[in-house]
């Protein structure tokens, strides 16, 4: 009798520390989750920037080219005026 009260007793305590460490894996996929989460937000936020930087280096492009245009245009006259 005393046996398996021992018996049933272990049997409680491994549960409870099986129910422990499930809750204690459940919180870290928890937190995994929310880190995943926060990843791919930044990860969103860095493509947006990138998206951004791309527009405005083809904006510096196409302005440099104008200015390049107007130089060669200004030494064409220069050339043509003396």
């Amino acid at each position: 009798m005393f046996s398996k009260e021992l018996q049933e007793l272990d049997r409680n305590t491994v549960q409870y520390m099986i129910d422990e460490m499930q809750e204690e894996i459940n919180q870290k996929n928890a937190k995994l989750d929310q880190q995943a989460l926060q990843l791919d937000q930044q990860a969103s936020q860095l493509n947006q920037q990138a998206s951004q930087l791309n527009q405005q280096a083809s904006l510096l492009r196409e302005k440099e080219l104008a200015y390049q245009k107007a130089l060669e245009r200004i030494a064409e006259l220069e050339r043509t005026h003396k």
